[in-house]
């Protein structure tokens, strides 16, 4: 967006190590995906870099130049506040926190100079004072000019006054000079007018002179302090301002990730080239073929065949190009699991016809690049050699290739090549220090279809292609004759094997496909399983709730009947529908009772495979059928869940009939709605302030209090986490200052 961002980018350069660098573009690249804002829209105004060099070489500035500089410091301001804002972005937040505070500059600027370029009056006192004294003059002359106009109007060629230099005269006629007296300051081109200062004005202009010259004098000092400010800090500024750059190439690498699809891939320690669906920015985005180039960490290089035209060189400087970029900190078009390694030397020999720029390399050239090579190449260095062996003798070439490729295997360097040589092609399929790869083509069509085939040597197809091309049949079949049927029959050999790769290669991607369906549709039946499994649970624990509802209603019906009973105890018949009522709900509360004492009694119990448990605050009774670590599973008809011993109860009416209990009434024995667990551990409170939650669900308070002190807060952070895993629980807090603040937990049910 500005032009110190262009610059800074175009300075980048590969580092030792770029992960800092990394790093920030990520984070870029999330605050561009989310739509955050990072830069005001004026944010180019920081280009100011011919501003700062005048302030260095000690030159005043003028206003408008003390404006662009206050627009920049603004820009900084709000590029720190945006950013400070920001969530997730920890290592671009260091690269601005020695961002600068210039709210004093800007202030003054602002005091000083209006929008426009003109210097304020508030600028000074001395100004201000000035100004007045200015408009007080020209207010005087304006005066003098209309009663000199009227007095003289016969004298004059017009009725008005001009300023010559800054002085008011008048135009008066060639033939009339002589009745001014006053100063001519010029005469017209046809000499008929004089324009002449009269003396009673001398004194006044010189007055007017002289107070415009005051105020040039404050403006000028006002403007050099203003421009010393600046000075005092411009160091600092500058700073910022290449930090600012610095953000700028960030938020363009990021864009270009966001346009491109790339990813930001972190140096890897492990020396492997691991490239998927890598795409060289330089091709169109809707024509470039994705690429896999892998070179696993045990290999030392990768031979690249098949025909021209293929795609063979694009590989190899997308593999240099790519190393290249995340070294200097950009995202690299290609699958985010790709690796790539941290090189510190990338050495190449590229050109040929193919060649963009038309560099036709001839063999000398080639063998000084191979050269330089050799003697640099070390474990950190990638080698890139396009067409090795090419622009000589085929046999000697072949021979050399064969050679420089076993020099390279013994420094320890990663690298790979091209060609067309087959006994290199031969040489690579067999060597197990070497990867033989190619580009695919397409024998139906007989055109390259820009893929590569990693683990297959590829044909050079040069007849197929002719033959496509329009070369005729009799030349193709006498240059046959001339290449020899073993040749020959090596190529037919190599593109067999190729075209069985490619129906492997497909097959491969059915079962892949099929697998993810697969893997699809059984996370979909988990999900399923695990809804019908917490369903069923629910369902077990909503009997409970549906008890203490209950138990709720059965409370209210017996206090409105002993109402009843005391507002009419004249009336037989309320008498009588009150025992009634009273007898059916004693049967009720005995029964539950009954299955209370029953789990109660068996509640103290060890429990083993093959006891009869229900969950604590359930009716159900299930089975326990197995242990898995500290936990039992429990069989509940076919739906099995794992529970820890203090949420079961032991109890014995397996196999019987339960109790069927419409209730209706019951009522706790709550007096107080308070607990105190003070004194005791978490373990030994837990079933203290379950009980309490029980005996506060069935009474008629709906607010309890748990005491447990302050002390450390182990016993307070033990009490919350119990009541979080209750679902009887509505809320809970610490008390008021006047509940008893932190030594008591309030909680509503």
């Amino acid at each position: 967006m500005s032009k110190a961002g262009k610059e800074f980018l175009a300075s980048l350069k590969p580092l030792d190590n770029p992960y800092w660098e990394l790093k920030m573009v990520d984070e870029m690249i999330k605050i561009v995906k989310r739509e955050e804002q990072v830069f005001p829209s004026n944010f180019a105004t920081i280009d100011i870099q011919e501003i700062t060099d005048k302030v260095k070489q000690a030159q005043i500035l003028d206003p408008e130049e003390l404006l662009k500089i206050s627009s920049a410091l603004l820009v900084i301001k709000a590029v720190r506040k945006n950013i400070t804002n920001i969530e997730e972005i920890p290592s671009i937040k260091e690269l601005i926190k020695t961002l600068g505070k210039y709210d004093d500059i800007i202030s003054q600027i602002q005091k000083c100079i209006a929008e426009d370029g003109s210097i304020k009056d508030s600028a000074s006192e001395r100004l201000r004072q000035l100004r007045i004294e200015y408009r007080q003059i020209s207010e005087q002359i304006r005066k003098r000019v209309e009663s000199f106009v009227n007095a003289n109007r016969i004298y004059l060629q017009e009725p008005i006054a001009t300023l010559r230099d800054g002085r008011h005269v008048f135009p008066v006629k060639a033939t009339h000079k002589s009745y001014i007296k006053g100063i001519v300051h010029s005469v017209s081109s046809s000499a008929a007018t004089y324009f002449v200062e009269p003396e009673e004005f001398v004194s006044i202009n010189n007055d007017l002179r002289e107070a415009k010259e005051k105020e040039q004098e404050e403006i000028s000092r006002i403007l050099r302090n203003l421009t010393f400010t600046v000075y005092e800090q411009i160091e600092k500024i500058e700073q910022d301002i290449l930090i600012l750059a610095h953000l700028d190439s960030l938020y363009a690498r990021a864009a270009f990730a966001c346009q491109y699809n790339a990813h930001v891939i972190y140096p890897s320690q492990e020396l492997e080239i691991k490239l998927i669906a890598a795409r060289h920015p330089l091709i169109d985005k809707q024509r470039v073929i994705p690429v896999d180039i892998i070179l696993p960490r045990q290999k030392c290089g990768l031979v690249l065949t098949g025909p021209n035209t293929g795609g063979k060189t694009v590989s190899l400087k997308t593999t240099g190009l790519f190393c290249s970029m995340m070294m200097a900190g950009f995202p690299v078009p290609c699958d985010e699991n790709s690796k790539l390694p941290a090189f510190s030397k990338i050495v190449v020999d590229v050109g040929d016809e193919q060649d963009i720029k038309q560099n036709l390399s001839t063999f000398s050239s080639h063998i000084v690049n191979v050269i330089k090579a050799l003697e640099v190449a070390d474990s950190r260095t990638l080698v890139l050699l396009d067409e090795l062996g090419s622009g000589t003798d085929p046999v000697e070439g072949a021979a050399l290739g064969l050679a420089i490729i076993q020099k390279l295997k013994e420094c320890g360097c990663k690298f790979i090549i091209t060609t067309h040589l087959t006994p290199i092609k031969i040489y690579a399929a067999s060597d197990e220090k070497l990867v033989s790869a190619s580009v695919e083509f397409d024998p139906q069509t007989l055109e390259p279809t820009f893929r590569i085939l990693m683990g297959v040597p590829g044909a050079s197809h040069a007849f197929e292609i002719a033959r496509r091309l329009g070369l005729d049949e009799a030349v193709l079949q006498e240059a046959q004759k001339f290449i020899g049927q073993e040749y020959m029959n090596v190529e037919k050999t190599i593109e067999k094997y190729q075209e069985q790769t490619v129906i492997l290669r497909e097959k491969i991607q059915e079962v892949e496909t099929e697998k993810i369906k697969l893997e699809k549709l059984k996370a979909e039946y988990e999900a399923k399983y695990d809804e019908l499994r917490k369903r069923k649970i629910e369902e077990l624990d909503e009997e409970l709730k549906k008890t203490y509802n209950h138990i709720k209603e059965m409370k209210k019906q017996i206090d409105e009947a002993i109402s009843n009973v005391k507002k009419k105890s004249q009336d037989l018949e309320a008498l009588r529908t009150a025992s009634k009522l009273f007898e059916q709900q004693s049967k009720i509360v005995k029964d539950f009772e009954f299955l209370k004492d029953q789990a109660q009694m068996s509640s103290d119990q060890p429990l083993s495979i093959g006891d009869a448990v229900r969950l604590k605050n359930g009716r159900a009774v299930g089975k326990i059928i197995g242990m898995k670590g500290d936990k039992y599973i429990v069989d509940f008809n076919g739906i099995r869940i794992e529970a820890r011993l203090n949420t079961l109860v032991k109890s014995s009416l397996e196999g019987k009939e339960q109790p069927i209990i419409n209730f209706q009434s019951y009522h706790s024995n709550l007096i107080k709605p308070e607990v105190d667990v003070r004194g005791l551990t978490v373990d030994e409170a837990e079933p203290v302030i379950e009980d309490f939650i029980d005996k506060l669900i069935l009474s008629d308070f709906k607010i309890g209090y748990v005491i447990h002190g302050k002390g450390t807060g182990r016993l307070a952070v033990g009490i919350w986490e119990i009541l979080r895993r209750d679902g009887r629980v509505k809320k809970y807090r610490f008390g008021t200052p006047g509940e008893g603040g932190t030594g008591v937990t309030v909680v509503e049910v």
